[in-house]
């Protein structure tokens, strides 16, 4: 793994999840906090400076790298004991990544 790759842990994302739910309690429903960080993503990727059309392809990117870690993390689910809740994920995604 290098130095600059992506730290998802169990810490980071009770964060997020505290921080959303300290600005909307009802962000306590994860799919409403998932919603949260949707729309964060949207409103960062249509600030960046990049032409439209390249900023919709980092949308596409970013959906196919969430849609990795959903699979990722769904697997190790499958292999880990039932009560064992996976607690760290890693990488970095970086435009044009496949």
């Amino acid at each position: 793994m290098s130095d600059d790759a992506l730290q998802l842990s169990g810490e980071l994302i009770e964060k997020l999840q505290n921080v959303l739910i300290e600005s909307d309690p009802r962000a306590r429903e994860p799919i409403v906090g998932v919603q949260y960080l949707a729309a964060v993503i949207g409103f960062q990727v249509a600030q960046m400076p990049e032409p439209v059309d390249q900023r919709k392809d980092y949308l596409a990117q970013l959906a196919q790298f969430t849609d990795s870690v959903f699979v990722d993390i769904e697997s190790r689910k499958q292999s880990a004991p039932p009560a064992q809740p996976p607690q760290e994920a890693s990488g970095v995604w970086r435009p044009g990544d496949p």
